[in-house]
């Protein structure tokens, strides 16, 4: 792979294949974990994907989602997701339990079930 190498500046890849980082579950639980929530806040098309929410019992929750390649070839859109709408989330939780983050390996929006990580949920 191909760097940059300009002084003073981070290095990244040119061309990162997309779904870099997608499998590093370093930060995260092993285990799952599921949450019911509502949409505050959905940041769908940007280079990190994610949804803001809040839980029953008031606290917010970042979830962290994957790209937006494997986002649609998964079936959700803009247009699937609103704020308001409930949403109920599998994952696994941030290490870091001072965080409320959670990376999202199945959505649930209206009924209809979003597999982002296939591959995790037949292992998990």
């Amino acid at each position: 792979m191909l760097y940059c190498p300009l002084p003073g500046r981070r290095r990244h890849p040119l061309h990162a294949p997309a779904d870099t980082g997608a499998g590093d579950w370093s930060g995260f639980e092993d285990e799952l974990t599921s949450l019911d929530a509502t949409i505050t806040d959905l940041a769908l098309s940007g280079r990190n994907p994610s949804l803001q929410v809040r839980a029953r019992d008031g606290l917010n929750w970042t979830i962290e989602l994957v790209s937006r390649d494997r986002m649609l070839s998964a079936g959700l859109t803009e247009r699937l997701a609103a704020p308001g709408d409930a949403v109920s989330v599998t994952g696994r939780l941030s290490r870091n339990t001072s965080d409320t983050h959670i990376k999202a390996l199945r959505l649930t929006i209206a009924g209809r079930a979003f597999e982002l990580f296939p591959e995790e949920l037949a292992e998990g």
